[in-house]
């Protein structure tokens, strides 16, 4: 469209209007002024019209039968193909307040009835005029934009080789620095996709066994609306020789699909998902060391490509690179895993500071504190229990019992120090000193009892445990070579045994020494004198319960 009127290019103009007489007056000016001239007399014919072949000017009359002016200018400046041909307006005099309507719906100019030679041959002859200088502006526009386009792609195909280039060292670089196999591939996978620019990158790892591919945890997406493709991948498992990750797996060389959204499920399995996120091409390399595929590296993007050598050879280039330095980084998450398992087994044994000591190369261990409290616990009748239950039944009763007696000293911050059979020993205030040490073991014996009868409620056993405590010094250490423990020893750990021995099933007796630390904080009831292997004649005490201000102050 050239719209400006010149001796070669005659300007197409569509003239609307239901009155004969307009339409003929109208003609005879623009034939005399040698443009084109397509007469309608009704809105539908015009559009008809218009459809048939858009022309350079619409002459419209406001007031017609079927649709009016108005209407067919709002309807062609909706359409994208239309909008941009100029529409004068015919009215009459009388009319002069719809001027003002014409130019809202998108009118370009008007002309009054009666028509004027003059004033139509200028108006239109405006309207062409700037009609072409648009047409030319946008002609201009287009030129410089296409420029700048292939400007920019110069400018972006300089720099993506830059990038490349640095992508090897980056990647080297940033993976030395990962602290396990896993993060290292989400490094991997950022790296290469925001230096080739794809939306997504997925790695597919062996399993331990070797005989299937799982989706690594680690992955890059450039947008969450992909979010639905990285939740399937993570259901899925792939075989050797099946999808696009199993096939790789095989061959140990890199593969190229166009696009993933219409591939067959022989060909890719997640067409469908694919299609629903907008992933198209896709292509993989795997990451091999010593003839061992360590990873598979997918990669994904929302248009579709033909192959790109130069880029499979970039990514193959890195993954090379980068097999023995990943080769490494599993050798040594492998080594961190068996570290952290000797450190969490060390930590059943023996107390932190006791196995921080030790891991130290401090071969004898052995420390004397002056005040701690020492707990001893027996489940009475569990011997008789025992002869007529088989050996996984007791272990079982055992661990349940003694797990729950385990985590109720942990919440304390009491030390287990050992289990003998049925027997239970643990000590409050050390290996680090505390103030509190009696309390704490005093408000743990009252729980194991209040655990130990919720159990026999829940099991229908009648289990009871005979406690006895003591306060005063010990030694603790480690002694001997082998299948070493922390251990206690001195008169403490002797009385605060024989006052369980001592004592009566579901009791709780403390020693003289306890009773003075815990009298104000605790009911007890005092007992004869007993007699004690070793000791003699010694006062000692059941521990009853809390009591009831201690208590109160304790739940405000």
């Amino acid at each position: 469209m050239k719209a400006k009127q010149t001796d070669k290019y005659k300007a197409d103009i569509l003239v609307v209007d239901d009155t004969p007489d307009n339409l003929r007056l109208l003609i005879r000016i623009l034939q005399k002024n040698a443009y084109k001239v397509r007469p309608v007399t009704n809105g539908s014919l015009a559009i008809e019209a218009i459809k048939s072949s858009a022309p350079d000017l619409i002459l419209l009359d406001i007031m017609m039968p079927d649709i009016s002016g108005y209407e067919l200018c709002q309807k062609l400046k909706a359409e994208p193909e239309f909008m941009e041909i100029p529409i004068i307006f015919l009215s009459a005099l009388e009319e002069g307040i719809n001027k003002a309507k014409a130019f809202e719906v998108g009118g370009s100019d008007y002309i009054t009835k009666p028509f004027q030679v003059k004033e139509v041959l200028a108006r239109v002859g405006n309207q062409l005029t700037v009609r072409s200088l648009q047409i030319e502006l946008q002609e201009k526009n287009q030129k410089l934009t296409d420029q700048n386009l292939q400007m920019q792609q110069e400018i972006a195909e300089r720099k993506q080789v830059e990038q490349e280039t640095r992508l090897l060292l980056e990647a080297t670089q940033a993976l030395s620095k990962s602290q396990d196999f896993e993060s290292a591939i989400e490094v991997i996978l950022s790296l290469i996709c925001k230096t080739i620019d794809w939306n997504l990158g997925e790695a597919w790892i062996p399993s331990s066994d070797g005989k299937v591919l799982r989706c690594a945890r680690g992955r890059y997406v450039s947008n969450s609306s992909f979010s639905e493709f990285r939740k399937r991948s993570w259901e899925l498992t792939f075989t050797p020789g099946v999808g696009l990750p199993g096939r790789i797996w095989v061959s140990q060389d890199y593969e190229w699909i166009e696009d993933v959204s219409t591939a067959p499920d022989q060909v890719f399995f997640r067409s469908e998902v694919a299609a629903n996120v907008g992933l198209k091409s896709a292509f993989g390399v795997p990451i091999v060391s010593d003839n061992q595929v360590l990873a598979i590296l997918i990669f994904y993007k929302d248009k579709v490509f033909e192959t790109q050598p130069r880029l499979l050879e970039l990514v193959s280039a890195v993954a090379t690179q980068l097999g023995a330095l990943i080769k490494r980084k599993q050798a040594e998450a492998a080594l961190r895993l068996q570290q952290e398992q000797i450190e969490r087994l060390l930590l059943n044994i023996l107390p932190k500071p006791i196995a921080d000591r030790l891991r130290k190369e401090q071969k004898l261990i052995a420390d004397h504190f002056d005040e701690v409290s020492v707990l001893f616990a027996d489940l009475v009748g569990f011997t008789e229990f025992s002869s007529h239950k088989s050996p996984t039944q007791l272990v079982e009763i055992l661990n349940e019992i003694f797990s729950e007696f385990d985590r109720l000293s942990e919440l304390h911050g009491l030390e287990k120090i050992k289990t003998i059979g049925d027997a239970y020993m643990v000590v409050g205030g050390l290996p680090t000193p505390r103030e509190d040490h009696a309390l704490a073991i005093a408000l743990l014996a009252l729980e194991m009892q209040a655990s130990l009868r919720k159990f026999n409620l829940k099991t229908g056993e009648n289990f009871q445990l005979r406690i006895g405590i003591h306060s005063g010094s010990v030694v603790a250490g480690i002694i001997g070579i082998s299948k070493f423990s922390y251990d206690l020893w001195g008169d403490t750990v002797n009385v605060a045994s024989r006052m369980e021995s001592n004592g009566s099933p579901g009791k709780i007796q403390v020693t003289a020494v306890t009773y003075e630390a815990l009298k104000e904080q605790f009911v007890f009831e005092e007992r004869e004198p007993i007699v004690v292997k070793g000791k003699g004649k010694m006062l000692t005490y059941w521990l009853i319960e809390k009591q009831r201000l201690f208590l109160q102050s304790n739940l405000n």
